[in-house]
């Protein structure tokens, strides 16, 4: 398992994303993996906000304008970012 695999099971973990199927699983970071660059930007945008869920709301944005389901989405995100962040 790469580097990248290993930090996604950890954000998993993190966010209680344990049961996922391998296809819910595959959606799940196909949907993150195009979101970051959307979420990195408005972190540039709302920096006083700790994450992207707060972002979004500040910035009168809902999760699908970014392409992200509204059910834990935006914490996997941040929780994969932070893990990226550290390996």
């Amino acid at each position: 398992m790469n580097a990248y695999m290993r930090a996604v099971h950890r954000a998993l973990a993190a966010t209680g994303h344990t049961g996922l199927t391998t296809r819910q699983l595959a959606a799940l970071v196909d949907r993150v993996e195009e979101a970051t660059p959307h979420a990195q930007h408005l972190q540039h945008l709302q920096p006083g906000h700790a994450t992207t869920r707060d972002r979004l709301h500040a910035a009168g944005m809902t999760c699908a304008q970014i392409g992200l389901h509204d059910e834990g989405d935006p914490e996997f995100l941040d929780a994969l970012l932070q893990e990226l962040a550290h390996a």
